[in-house]
């Protein structure tokens, strides 16, 4: 009998120890998982496929901070903390808390969609951040400290109160119309935006040139402000893909973790 459960479990654990290991060494700097509590296992499915940005949708319900995109299917049991913070957590001490990941990049994304009462969300939100200071960013007394995790808001109108915190717990992630703009980094890191409201080739034939221009010219205006640029609702076409990773897109919505990895691993 032991032999027989040796011979079942001993495979068992050499795939999960694969999956941790390659997912460690493969670690995709331009990954964004949208949506990811969508998943059968949400933010690990995601580690597994070496992302370094999730996004969770949240709502403050009584206190709680209950991951869902909308507030009819909340459930008391789905915090933020459960499925987000404490496993994070426990990745980050595995790592001397510099990273996620083993020897991977610290300052993995863990960007938080907020759905409604911002003014009283936010800073329930930094109340909760507070019991995980050891493996984030903050900023203190101005100077940035560097965190495996650092969480990122919507502007959603209580700017005040982010930015009078000390220490910040929190950063802003801006929208497309903030490019223009001249951008301190340790306040916006990020400005995300539609494929749609820039583009119109959906993957079929050659990107048109024009296209090609202007997503070009987007990146380059974006940078030069020291934004990065996330963009969600691109598909999940590989041409598609391929041609933002060419123009320098940082971060890229993805749904498909596994169909995204590989499109990764083979382009590289």
């Amino acid at each position: 009998m032991k032999i027989f459960l040796l011979r079942i479990l001993l495979p068992v654990a050499i795939a999960i120890s694969s999956i941790l290991n390659s997912s460690s060494q493969t670690v995709l700097t331009n990954a964004h998982a949208h949506n990811d509590y969508w998943h059968a296992r949400p933010l690990f499915q995601s580690l597994e496929n070496g992302f370094m940005s999730v996004e969770a949708d949240c709502h403050l319900i009584d206190g709680r901070m209950l991951v869902a995109h909308e507030k009819a299917f909340t459930k008391k049991c789905r915090t933020l903390q459960k499925l987000y913070l404490e496993p994070l957590m426990q990745r980050a001490k595995e790592n001397d808390l510099k990273s996620v990941y083993k020897k991977g990049p610290p300052e993995f994304t863990l960007y938080i969609d907020i759905k409604a009462d911002c003014e009283n969300f936010i800073p329930v939100l930094d109340s909760i951040l507070k019991n995980y200071d050891a493996m984030l960013t903050k900023f203190v007394d101005g100077k940035k400290n560097i965190g495996a995790v650092r969480v990122l808001v919507d502007l959603c109108g209580n700017n005040k109160y982010v930015l009078s915190s000390n220490p910040r717990y929190l950063s802003l992630s801006g929208n497309m119309g903030d490019a223009d703009k001249k951008n301190d980094n340790k306040i916006m890191p990020r400005i995300s935006f539609s494929y749609n409201s820039l583009l119109q080739w959906k993957g079929k034939g050659k990107m048109p040139q024009v296209e090609k221009e202007k997503l070009k010219t987007f990146m380059q205006k974006a940078h030069a402000n020291n934004y990065s640029v996330r963009i969600w609702a691109a598909g999940n076409k590989r041409k598609v893909w391929k041609e933002l990773v060419t123009a320098g897109v940082d971060w890229i919505n993805v749904d498909r973790l596994k169909r995204f990895r590989k499109f990764m691993s083979d382009k590289n």
